[in-house]
């Protein structure tokens, strides 16, 4: 009789050994693929961006018609639309400028861990 295959449980379910090797075997060819891992990467950063740019550039016409008309819902819909963008370009600029430090470092071959 035949030993029974082991089986990897996850939440009730699980693989059979044949299966979870073709699991990474695929896993492993889609890790190489760099133009798939690029993709994923910048597609929702660049949503966020585009949505960050399009917020700015109602923010700024908000201050103008404002400013100029000086009514009370105009100046409550700047301040909400600016907190929407401050709130959805900050962590964009961090990520930005921590890409640009650790590209900085690795080009200068200054270790990120050492300080001063």
């Amino acid at each position: 009789m035949a030993e029974p295959t082991e089986v990897r449980r996850m939440d009730g379910a699980g693989l059979s050994d044949r299966e979870q090797r073709a699991f990474s075997a695929i896993e492993a060819q889609l890790r190489q693929d760099r133009s798939l891992d690029r993709m994923m990467r910048s597609s929702p950063r660049r949503h966020r961006t585009v949505a960050a740019g399009l917020l700015g550039a109602v923010t700024a016409a908000l201050f103008v018609a404002a400013s100029v008309t000086v009514s009370h819902a105009l100046i409550w819909a700047f301040a909400a639309t600016w907190t929407l963008t401050v709130v959805t370009a900050l962590p964009l600029l961090g990520g930005w400028l921590l890409r640009h430090w650790q590209q900085r470092d690795r080009t200068t071959g200054r270790n990120p861990d050492d300080r001063g």
